[in-house]
């Protein structure tokens, strides 16, 4: 072991150089002082100590005490690695106390500095188990960055070595920001509540390694076939909960604290004789010999996996994603190579990798891709990844292994960036608008990013794949809520990770935050129920990896429990601010310039817009403040890049939500302008608002809805579909002003005879009310502000008025025809009055199958 081999955390994990380190630990001591003081006992006996933990497969030690240069020496020489717990008084009031304060400080500084760079220093735990009731008193905010302060004390002396806090379920929520990981000390005896509380304590910690630092069972209460027992299934719920290690309590019973020895508790894995106990040989079997491996545990089964990649002019990326890929600690997978009409050199890249399938393909979108690498795979089950992603080697093995776990069909897990090659790119991965999960419990995923996904293959068949309709992004998005709508689950593994490099440039940043705003749009036309008034998704889960607004609102809420002594004392982290939502957005940026001009002409609002630029100001600054920079690039400057990140992407993206949204919603021109065609034995009259059909041969209004989605589709009209939240069938989009909602409904009076009628309306489109609100107001404050009538101002506004009825008739009697043309087609005879039908010459007649309107069930463009 040298200084070289240094221990890194590297999100969920710890490596070894370029291998993992699994952290096998047991804490040791507190033993009885010697005359030196030490609390570690004889040289001799550390020996057989060490002997005996490296013959059970440990490699980590847990120590409570500063330690003597020949302890680190021979655990060094035994390939022992050590985290020092820094004690302090921590059971006093030592943020009031100014002297204990700076001797805690003092004291860290002495003790890193003494063991700075020896090699058997795995990390420091800069204190450990403040108690619930002293934190609640100081207040968790100060407590929490004095731990921060004793960190930065620490690391300014060795950078080199780890550095966190051993907390518990009582001061759960007590997370320094700045640990290198973290680690919590937990006492439960029950597989499945540990287990619950680990996939919780996953989520809590996000994109850092977590360790267990205590755990163990007392073999006096117990019996140790007991300890054996439950010391087993905890290894095998670390692995599979995907933590970075465990330490358990205790190494042998002798233990002395407080000034005494211990004598009625015995947690040892050995006794004071350093007599093995059972849970000694359960260990050696479940831990095996190599140093830092981590313990696989069986998967109950291997499904085969088709690993589909799906690239666009990705070569800049490419070979590091396929040499990942090509590494997997996984048995039976195959990898497909998507290429969606790149032109860089993408396809001399995949030539280079014998074991992975390429197919080349116009440039038809990324949901296209992701469906012709699932027409070619055979696996049982597809995952997903991008070609600017890296995936861990075990990234397969937590994927399965969850989706194996519970009555899923799928799973996901998150993204990381990598470290990032320059500061831009580092601002870039800590601003707003970035690819994260989205969790209904610490489990059960609402959405999963479309570069780390994974769905059985009936599942995906189900649901009919990906929508072509999404070209740049939403297709991960619509699945998911497709999936969830047709019944099905899908979980979440915070430890099958993919590195994802975020934009490398400022302008590609912003043109993926277009992209964004285009598939928020397309996704609003099929699932209006999941967006609210300004075209943002409304999620039911939390939004993890983003910083909060939570300068006056939305804090995060602690249960402390009674007395503020609850054994559990849950965090519940702060939903997203829908405040900070609204002050960034780009309606509030329009609202705010309207006032501006709007204050030229009434002095006196010419605060409020001052006032609501403050606001937007406020959460941008709150997220310079709060966000997480890659700490060699965390400058002013960079923060204050980050800033103006935070004020431009949600404009960035409205903007292009909106385009999107007048665009699509807006059928050409030329397709109003046309006529159907409509051979008929006179003319038929009536209203264009409500239109009566007739059949005689059991064809309802599923017959006549399926024809007026083919001329819709033919002709090429704009249109939406009913989701099942709607009053009518369809919408169609026609001009820049209105827009037709259509509404049917069947009367069946017996032996096959149908009566269906339909109902037309004019709806107005949001740029309509927007524009006769601002002409409205312009009128009225002409007319307040001058002593006649301005007769012009009136007369203009009368006319546009007369225009836009002008307009929705036309648009009304239009679509009025492709309905008279569908029920032609459908076989319906349109009625005039009661006693007289409209008849229609004698056409080839279309048969409309009634699944037609079940395979239109997603809105259209």
């Amino acid at each position: 072991m040298s200084a070289n081999s240094r221990i890194r955390a590297v999100a969920k994990f710890f490596f070894e150089g370029d291998r993992k380190f699994f952290v096998k630990g047991v804490t040791y001591g507190p033993f009885k002082p010697d005359a030196d003081g030490s609390y570690l006992g004889r040289p001799d006996q550390v020996d057989v100590d060490l002997a005996l933990m490296r013959e059970v497969g440990l490699n980590l030690m847990r120590i409570y005490h500063a330690p003597p240069r020949w302890f680190l020496d021979r655990c060094a020489n035994a390939g022992m690695r050590v985290i020092v717990t820094l004690p302090w008084a921590k059971h006093i009031e030592f943020l009031r106390d100014r002297k204990a304060r700076r001797q805690i400080v003092e004291s860290v500084r002495v003790a890193v500095n003494a063991y700075a760079g020896h090699p058997a220093i795995f990390g420091y735990l800069v204190g450990n188990e403040i108690s619930s009731t002293m934190v609640r008193w100081l207040g968790v905010r100060r407590v929490a960055e004095f731990i921060e302060e004793l960190i930065r004390i620490g690391r300014a002396i060795d950078p080199n070595t780890l550095f966190s806090y051993a907390t518990y379920p009582p001061t759960e929520y007590l997370l320094p920001p700045n640990v290198d990981f973290c680690c919590f000390n937990v006492y439960l005896h029950d597989q499945r509540d540990f287990e619950n509380y680990l996939l919780r304590l996953q989520n809590l910690t996000e994109e850092r390694p977590l360790i267990l630092g205590e755990f163990g069972m007392d073999t006096i209460r117990h019996s140790q076939e007991e300890q054996a027992e439950m010391l087993s299934w905890h290894v095998d719920s670390v692995v599979k909960c995907g933590l970075a290690g465990t330490i358990f309590f205790t190494w042998t019973d002798e233990w002395f604290t407080g000034g005494q020895d211990i004598s009625d508790w015995a947690f040892g894995i050995v006794t004071r004789q350093r007599t093995p106990k059972k849970s000694f040989y359960a260990l050696k079997g479940r831990l095996g010999q190599e140093n830092s491996a981590l313990p696989h545990r069986s998967l109950p089964r291997a499904p085969f996996v088709s690993v589909i990649v799906c690239s666009y002019n990705g070569g800049r990326t490419l070979a590091a994603c396929l040499d990942s890929l090509g590494r997997l600690n996984y048995p039976d997978y195959e990898i497909i190579l998507v290429d969606d009409g790149s032109t860089d050199d993408t396809r001399d890249i995949a030539e280079q990798f014998l074991h992975v399938r390429y197919i080349y393909q116009e440039n038809h979108g990324l949901s296209h891709a992701r469906n012709t690498g699932a027409a070619a795979a055979k696996g049982e089950v597809f995952a997903y990844t991008d070609s600017d992603c890296m995936a861990d080697v075990d990234w397969l093995y937590y994927l399965i292994g969850t989706l194996l776990s519970g009555d899923y069909a799928g799973v996901g897990g998150p993204n990381v960036p990598p470290p990032a090659q320059n500061w831009i790119q580092a601002c870039v991965a800590a601003a707003p608008g970035g690819p994260s999960h989205v969790l209904l419990t610490d489990i059960v995923a609402e959405h999963v990013p479309g570069c780390n996904m994974a769905f059985y293959r009936w599942a995906f068949e189900n649901i009919r794949g990906f929508d072509a309709e999404y070209h740049k992004a939403g297709d991960d998005v619509d699945f998911c809520w497709r999936l969830q709508q047709a019944g099905c689950v899908i979980a979440f593994s915070a430890t099958a990770i993919v590195w994802h490099h975020r934009r490398f440039t400022l302008r590609a940043f912003l043109k993926q935050q277009d992209g964004y705003g285009e598939a928020e749009s397309l996704l609003r036309f099929k699932h209006l129920i999941f967006f609210g008034p300004t075209g943002t998704a409304k999620w039911r889960g939390q939004i993890y990896g983003t910083p909060r607004f939570s300068w006056f609102i939305n804090r995060p809420v602690i249960y402390h429990g009674i007395f503020g002594e609850g054994f559990f004392q849950s965090i519940y982290p702060t939903p997203q601010s829908e405040v900070a939502a609204y002050l960034s957005s780009i309606e509030w940026f329009a609202l705010t310039i309207f006032l501006f001009g709007l204050g030229i002409f009434l002095p006196a609002l010419r605060i409020v817009p001052y006032l609501m630029c403050g606001g937007t100001l406020c959460v941008a600054l709150s997220y310079m403040v709060r966000t997480a920079i890659e700490p060699k690039f965390d400058t002013v400057h960079a923060r204050l890049l980050v800033m103006f990140l935070a004020l431009v992407q949600p404009l960035v993206r409205g903007w292009s939500r909106y385009f999107t949204w007048l665009h699509f919603k807006r059928t050409p021109r030329s397709v109003i302008r046309a006529h159907e065609y409509l051979p008929m034995d006179g003319n038929a009259t009536g209203s264009r608002g409500r239109q009566i059909f007739w059949s005689e041969e059991g064809r309802d209004r599923h017959f006549l809805l399926g024809a007026i989605f083919q001329l819709l589709e033919e002709e090429g009209w704009r249109y939406s579909t009913d989701t099942g939240w709607n009053e009518w069938d369809i919408q169609i989009y026609g001009n820049f002003w209105w827009s037709v909602v259509l509404q049917t409904v069947t009367e069946y009076h017996g032996s096959g005879k149908c009566l269906t009628r339909v109902r037309l309306r004019s709806r107005l489109v949001t740029t309509t009310v927007i524009l006769n609100l601002v002409a409205l107001a312009l009128l009225v404050y002409r007319q307040l502000n001058i002593s006649h009538v301005d007769l012009w101002f009136i007369i203009s506004y009368l006319l546009f008025v007369i225009f836009l009825v002008t307009r929705a008739r036309a648009l009304k009697s239009r679509v009025a025809e492709l309905v008279d043309l569908a029920a032609h087609r459908a076989g319906l005879e349109r009625m005039v009055r009661r006693d007289k039908k409209a008849k229609l010459e004698s056409t080839p007649e279309v048969q409309v199958p009634m699944d037609v309107v079940d395979s239109v069930s997603s809105d259209r463009r």
